[in-house]
């Protein structure tokens, strides 16, 4: 039986701040967004989802693919933060049925410390 793996992440346009919840821990690491010339290819249908300008730019660099490879390790997600970019991102996530079984979630706060980042999830998953 698998475990159920609990992760909150902070998303902005310049990094996502992750953190696992396990046995009332916390266990963080971050992505920090680096620009690339060389974007990496995104189905037509799902580009069509992301929009335009900075979103579109951070999913062609692999900043999409780099978190979602990484969600893919949970059962439950709660993607938090005030960038439009999450909720991009939570639309591609919903759309991509690699995803259905995880349960995702997307909640607007506003801009947050790492302190207030990890309240939020220990209160969020309590």
């Amino acid at each position: 039986m698998k475990t159920n793996k609990k992760l909150g992440i902070y998303i902005d346009y310049t990094k996502a701040f992750l953190m696992e919840f396990e046995n009332k821990k916390i266990v963080s690491r971050n992505i920090e967004f680096e620009e690339k010339g060389n974007g990496v290819d995104i189905p037509e249908n799902k580009q069509a989802i992301s929009g335009s300008g900075n979103q579109e730019q951070h999913l062609q660099s692999g900043y999409y693919l780099e978190i979602s490879d990484i969600i893919r390790n949970y059962n439950q997600v709660v993607l938090f933060g005030p960038s439009n970019f999450k909720n991009e991102l939570f639309k591609l996530l919903e759309f991509d049925h690699d995803f259905d079984n995880i349960k995702i979630q997307n909640v607007n706060t506003d801009k947050m410390t790492d302190l207030q980042y990890h309240s939020f999830v220990t209160e969020y998953y309590k």
